[in-house]
C-alpha cells in the first residue's frame, strides 16, 4: 500500500472534517433517546423536573463543557452536538494510526476511509448520543494496543486514556470489554513478550483503576445507590444473536466483506500473522458486548466497526483486481441510485412531481410547508453531486479505490439528506412543531401534571421553559398513549388538545383541563 501524497492527505483531512461537522447544527432532535442527553444538560444548568440519571459521565462532562463555552453563540442543542464532530475526528485519526502501527505506512488512510464508508455510522455519529464517545474510546484502545510493540511507553499512556474514556461510556461496562480484548491479545506469543506485556498490562490496570475511581466518585454520593441506578439498565442483555447479525450485515457494510476476505486470505497463517491476533480477540469480545446495546438499538454494533475497519484495510492489499473492481462499481451504482432518488423525492416535495411520490411524501408529513429549503442548501447539494460525479473517473486506480468510493458516497449521501430534507425531517420526526402546537393551549407558567412520555416533557421544557414543577393539584394534565386508546379512559377533565409527531402517529399526546374544586 502506497502512503498518501501531501495533496491526497489534505483532501482526506478535508473530507473527514466536513463529514464530521456538517449537519450537526440547526436541526431538531429526531429520536427520543437523544432527549435524555439534552435533559441532563438542562438539569445541570437549571436543576428541575428534567433531571435524569445518565450513564455516560465522559460524554456528559464533554457536552456540558461545550455548552458552557459556546453558549454566547449557539443554542444548547447545537453546541452539544459539536462534541460529536470532535469525537468522530478523533476516532478516524486513531483508527488510521492504529492501522499504520499494525500494518505499516499506507494503511492508515484506507482504514479511516473504510470506517467512514460504513452505512450504519452516518446517523449514529451525528446524533446527540454518547455513541461517538464509545467509538472514540475503542479507536483509542486499539491504537494503544497496536503501539505496545513499537512504543510501549506511549502505548501505556494511550491505553490509560482509552480506559478512562471507556469507563465513562455505557455505564463502565466497556472496561470489561477492553480488558477482555487485552487479555485475549496476550494469548499470542508476540503480545506476551516482556516489554509488550508490561505495557499492555500496565495500561489496562492503571486505566481501569482510574476509570473505576472516577466512575464511583461521580455516582457514589455516599451510598452507592446512584451508581447502581446508572448501571442497572445495562446488566441484562437485550438483543438476541440473530438480531445482531441481521443488523450488522448492513450496518457494517462494506467493511465486513473486506474483513472476511482478509481473514480468509491469511487463514493458513493465522498463527504467524501476529497483528491479526488482537483484532480477532476484539471481534470475539465485542460481538459478545453487542448484546448490551446501551443507548440505542445500534449502540452495541458501533465498537465492532473499529476492528472490522482495521481488517478491511489489511484485506485491501491482497484483494484481487476483479473483486476490487466489482466492489468499486457496485459502490458507484449504489450512490448514483441514492443521488437520483434523493433528487427525485426532493422534486416531489417541493415541485409536486413525480405525482405519486409527491402524494406519498405529503401523506408522511402533512404539516410540511413547501419552500422551506433555502436556495443555498439546494446549491450546496447540487455542487456536491456534481463534484462527486466529476471525481468518479479521477479516483486513482489503486487498492484503496473501493473504500474511497464508499467513503465519498456516504459524504454525498449525508450532504443531500441534510441539505434537501432537513426541514422535511424536522416536520416529520422533530419535536418543535408538536411542542409549539401544545404550548398554544398551555398558558405560560401553568402547573402541569403528567402521565406523559419523558421525551415530550423534556422537549417542552427545552422549547417552552417556564412551566411550574409537576404536581397532583395542577390545572392541566398531559398524558401519552397509543392512538387506539379512547378518550373515556383518560377523562379527568376537558380535552383541549391532541397531537403527535407525523412519523410517530401511534404516540398520541393529550392535554386536559382538570376541574378545580
Amino acid at each position: 500500500m502506497h502512503p498518501l501524497t501531501r495533496n491526497q492527505l489534505a483532501w482526506l483531512i478535508l473530507i473527514l472534517v466536513f463529514w464530521s461537522f456538517f449537519g450537526l447544527t440547526g436541526r431538531d432532535i429526531w429520536k427520543a433517546e437523544e432527549t435524555q442527553v439534552l435533559a441532563h444538560l438542562m438539569s445541570t444548568a437549571h436543576p428541575g423536573p428534567t433531571s435524569v440519571a445518565f450513564s455516560a459521565p465522559f460524554y456528559e462532562q464533554l457536552t456540558a463543557g461545550f455548552v458552557a463555552l459556546l453558549s454566547p453563540w449557539l443554542p444548547m442543542l447545537d453546541a452539544a452536538r459539536l462534541v460529536n464532530g470532535v469525537l468522530m475526528l478523533g476516532a478516524f485519526l486513531c483508527t488510521g494510526l492504529a492501522a499504520r502501527a499494525l500494518w505499516g505506512p499506507g494503511y492508515g488512510a484506507p482504514a479511516a476511509l473504510a470506517l467512514l464508508g460504513c452505512l450504519g455510522l452516518m446517523l449514529r455519529a451525528h446524533a446527540l448520543l454518547p455513541e461517538a464517545a464509545l467509538l472514540m474510546g475503542y479507536a483509542l484502545f486499539f491504537l494503544g494496543l497496536a503501539e505496545t510493540r513499537r512504543r510501549p511507553g506511549l502505548a501505556t499512556l494511550i491505553l490509560i486514556l482509552a480506559m478512562i474514556v471507556l469507563a465513562g461510556s455505557r455505564a463502565g461496562l466497556d472496561l470489561l470489554g477492553a480488558l477482555g480484548v487485552g487479555l485475549g491479545a496476550l494469548l499470542s506469543p508476540e503480545w506476551r513478550r516482556p516489554v509488550t506485556r508490561r505495557a499492555l498490562l500496565s495500561g489496562l490496570t492503571v486505566g481501569a483503576l482510574i476509570g473505576l475511581g472516577l466512575w464511583f466518585f461521580r455516582y457514589q454520593g455516599g451510598s452507592g445507590a446512584t451508581a447502581w441506578q446508572a448501571l442497572a439498565p445495562f446488566l441484562a442483555p437485550t438483543r438476541p444473536t440473530d438480531d445482531i447479525l441481521n443488523d450488522l450485515s448492513w450496518f457494517a457494510w462494506p467493511v465486513w466483506p473486506l474483513a472476511l476476505w482478509a481473514l480468509w486470505h491469511e487463514h493458513r497463517r493465522w498463527t504467524r500473522v501476529d497483528s491479526l491476533h488482537p483484532l480477532l480477540a476484539g471481534l470475539a469480545i465485542l460481538a459478545i458486548m453487542a448484546h448490551w446495546p446501551g443507548y440505542s438499538r445500534e449502540s452495541g454494533l458501533l465498537p465492532l466497526l473499529i476492528p472490522l475497519a482495521l481488517l478491511a484495510a489489511f484485506g485491501l492489499a491482497s484483494l484481487k483486481r476483479g473483486a476490487a473492481q466489482a466492489m468499486y462499481w457496485f459502490g458507484v451504482l449504489t450512490f448514483l441510485f441514492f443521488a437520483f432518488t434523493f433528487w427525485a423525492y426532493f422534486s416531489a416535495i417541493e415541485l409536486g412531481w413525480p405525482l405519486q411520490a409527491a402524494a406519498h411524501m405529503a401523506k408522511l408529513t402533512p404539516n410540511y410547508v413547501n419552500g422551506s429549503v433555502a436556495m443555498g442548501a439546494v446549491a450546496l447539494a447540487a455542487i456536491a453531486t456534481l463534484l462527486w460525479l466529476v471525481a468518479i473517473p479521477l479516483f486513482p486506480k489503486a487498492k484503496v479505490r473501493p473504500v474511497l468510493v464508499w467513503a465519498t458516497g456516504m459524504v454525498l449521501t449525508w450532504v443531500l439528506m441534510m441539505s434537501l430534507f432537513r426541514p422535511w425531517a424536522d416536520a416529520g420526526w422533530g419535536y418543535k412543531p408538536l411542542v409549539e402546537d401544545l404550548a398554544r393551549h398551555l398558558p405560560e407558567g401553568a402547573c402541569l401534571a403528567s402521565d406523559a412520555r419523558p421525551d415530550i416533557l423534556i422537549m417542552l421544557d427545552y422549547y417552552r421553559p417556564g412551566r411550574h414543577p409537576e404536581g397532583q393539584d395542577c390545572a392541566y394534565w398531559l398524558v401519552s398513549g397509543p392512538e387506539t386508546i379512547t378518550a373515556p379512559e383518560w377523562q379527568p377533565g376537558e380535552l383541549v388538545w391532541t397531537g403527535s409527531r407525523p412519523r410517530y402517529k401511534n404516540e398520541v399526546h393529550r392535554l386536559y383541563v382538570i376541574p378545580q374544586d
